[in-house]
C-alpha cells in the first residue's frame, strides 16, 4: 500500500500540470451535465391539432423568451398570469353544502330574488353614454351630491331623456326589464330603499335610482330551493376566494385598503 502511495506521489510531482488539466476538464464536464437543458419531449395529446415538431418549436421559443426575461413588464403576460392565479384560488375553495336552516334564512333574506317582484316604485336620473361620451364618469361624480336635495322638478332637469322618465310608480318585473335591461333590472329588485344608489351601469349609460316602494311575493321555498342552493354556494365561494386573496395581500405586506 505504501508503495502505491509513493508511486502516486511521484506521478503527481512529475505530471502535476497534466493532472490539473484532466481534473479541470472532468469538473467542467460534470458542471455542464448538471446544468444542461432538460430533454424536450412533445406531449402525446390525441386530437390536439398540433404536431410534435410544432410543439417543440413553441416550447423552445417559450423557454428562450423566459430566459431572456421577455415576460418582464409585458401587460398581456401579466394579465394572463393574474387570471390563472385567480382561477387557481377559486379552484382551491371547498365549500360545504348549506344546512336546511341556512338555506331557508338565505331565501328569507332575498325575498325579491326568490319570491318575485310584484310592483316597484322609484325615482330615476339618467346620464346618456351617447351624450356625455368620455365625460360620463366625471359628470356622474359631479351629479351625485346634488341628488339628495333635488326636488321632482329639478330631477327632470338633471336627467337626460329616458323612456321611464324620472319617476315610475307600480311597475312590474317585465316592465322594469323592458326599461332598464335584464342586468340593471335585477339590481333594482334588491336595492335598499330610501337612499339614492348609483351610478348603476346599463348599456345606455349610468343611472341613479331611489327606491320608494317595493311589493314582493312570498317565496315558495320548495320551488326555489335548488336555485337558492346554487346561489348560496356561489356566494360562499366568492367570500372564501376574497379571504384567500386577503391572505396573499397580507403575505406581501398589503392591507385590504392598500392602494397601489
Amino acid at each position: 500500500m505504501q508503495r502505491l502511495l509513493d508511486a502516486l506521489s511521484a506521478l503527481q510531482r512529475r505530471h502535476a500540470l497534466l493532472l490539473f488539466l484532466v481534473l479541470g476538464a472532468l469538473l467542467f464536464a460534470v458542471d455542464g451535465w448538471r446544468h444542461r437543458a432538460p430533454e424536450l419531449r412533445a406531449p402525446a395529446v390525441a386530437g390536439s391539432g398540433q404536431d410534435a415538431s410544432q410543439w417543440l418549436e413553441d416550447e423552445v421559443l417559450y423557454r428562450e423568451a423566459l430566459a431572456r426575461g421577455l415576460d418582464d413588464g409585458d401587460l398581456i403576460v401579466r394579465r394572463r398570469l393574474v387570471q390563472k392565479m385567480r382561477l387557481l384560488l377559486e379552484a382551491g375553495v371547498d365549500v360545504a353544502e348549506p344546512r336546511e336552516a341556512e338555506l331557508r334564512d338565505w331565501v328569507a333574506q332575498h325575498p325579491s330574488r326568490y319570491g318575485g317582484l310584484a310592483r316597484l316604485s322609484l325615482q330615476h336620473v339618467f346620464l346618456s353614454r351617447g351624450r356625455h361620451g368620455d365625460q360620463l364618469p366625471a359628470d356622474a361624480s359631479a351629479l351625485a351630491p346634488r341628488l339628495a336635495t333635488a326636488d321632482a322638478t329639478e330631477l327632470a332637469t338633471l336627467s337626460d331623456p329616458h323612456p321611464g322618465g324620472t319617476r315610475l310608480d307600480g311597475v312590474d318585473a317585465a316592465e322594469l326589464e323592458r326599461l332598464f335591461g335584464g342586468q340593471l333590472a335585477q339590481q333594482l329588485r334588491e336595492l335598499p330603499m330610501g337612499e339614492w344608489q348609483g351610478p348603476l351601469a346599463s348599456s345606455l349609460g349610468l343611472h341613479f335610482v331611489r327606491i320608494l316602494q317595493r311589493e314582493t311575493r312570498a317565496p315558495d321555498f320548495a320551488a326555489v330551493r335548488e336555485r337558492a342552493q346554487r346561489d348560496w354556494l356561489l356566494e360562499q365561494r366568492r367570500a372564501q376566494t376574497r379571504l384567500a386573496l386577503e391572505r396573499l395581500k397580507a403575505r406581501y405586506g398589503l392591507s385590504g385598503s392598500a392602494q397601489p
